[in-house]
């Protein structure tokens, strides 16, 4: 069910992938947005909770996707950082309540090497690397700290593995194969590519949290389609709309092969009339945004 808009929208983390796309589909469909990311509003140190919450409106909502990606390094050192973020995002939310808060978890929390049949909101999470320990002990932070406002609706995305236009170069999936593809440079793969994963396209994520910020959904909801792919479907469809054939090379695998499905009940409860990109076309979209043409 929709509900009144809030007054205003802070985007915590808005200038990063996510957030950026976040913070102006907000603002495209209507929202007083306000957007802060580092370096003039630095989470992770102590005197950010001031500063913060100097910027919350009792009347308004907070989208939290600050966060340090687990591409730039899987470490306690990292893993302690984030947690800073999120304890003196919650010590402001605290302090001065809002009326909804959607914070960005990820699937992480599930175990990226854990097999599970198929995950749902209803799996036992069992993070097994510190960027998936740190999402699910914020997720908790951010209920304790906001959530227990009986004025504050909490929900908490857990997105899968997101692609789209203009991703940061280090990450590993179908839109860096693109653009190693177009580029003419050799992808590493590991193993033989053939462990399935959910790939979800950037706008849908997008456009899910825009829906999801005008609902009165709560809890855990997994950002998924309920359609899984191999790494080798993405570089079939890489070279289908390129006519380019990807320069593959393989190194062992330095874990046991384990495959990623995802029940997608809950999203489509919630938003019966949304419709998911597929991989291919969500792969020609990123090609165009890009600005690349093929005859």
């Amino acid at each position: 069910m929709t509900v009144p808009a809030p007054r205003s929208v802070l985007v915590l983390g808005h200038s990063g992938y996510i957030g950026s796309r976040v913070a102006a589909a907000l603002a495209a469909r209507g929202h007083s947005v306000i957007g802060r990311s580092i370096p003039p509003l630095d989470l992770t140190r102590d005197e950010s909770v001031e500063a913060l919450t100097d910027l919350l409106d009792p009347e308004g909502a907070v989208v939290v996707c600050a966060a340090i990606k687990k591409q730039l390094g899987d470490t306690p050192e990292i893993f302690a950082r984030n947690l800073a973020m999120t304890i003196n995002v919650g010590r402001a939310l605290a302090a001065r309540p809002v009326k909804r808060v959607v914070y960005f978890s990820s699937a992480a929390v599930y175990g990226e090497d854990v097999p599970h049949p198929v995950i749902s909101e209803a799996t036992t999470p069992e993070p097994t690397s510190f960027y998936g320990i740190g999402k699910f002990a914020s997720e908790r932070l951010i209920l304790k700290m906001a959530g227990q406002h009986p004025g504050t609706s909490v929900a908490i995305v857990r997105p899968a593995l997101v692609y789209g236009p203009h991703e940061p170069a280090y990450y590993y999936g179908p839109s860096g194969f693109l653009r190693k593809t177009l580029a003419g440079e050799p992808i590493t793969l590991w193993g033989d590519g053939e462990e399935r994963r959910e790939f979800i396209y950037l706008d849908d994520v997008v456009a899910l949290t825009t829906r999801l910020l005008e609902s009165d959904v709560t809890g855990v909801l997994n950002v998924v389609s309920g359609t899984s792919y191999t790494f080798a479907d993405a570089l079939a469809a890489i070279e289908a709309i390129t006519g380019q054939r990807p320069v593959v090379s393989s190194r062992p695998r330095s874990k046991d092969k384990v495959d990623h499905q995802f029940d997608n009940t809950r999203v489509r409860q919630a938003f019966p009339d949304f419709e998911f990109t597929g991989l291919e076309r969500g792969l020609r979209r990123t090609l165009q945004a890009e600005g690349e043409t093929r005859a």
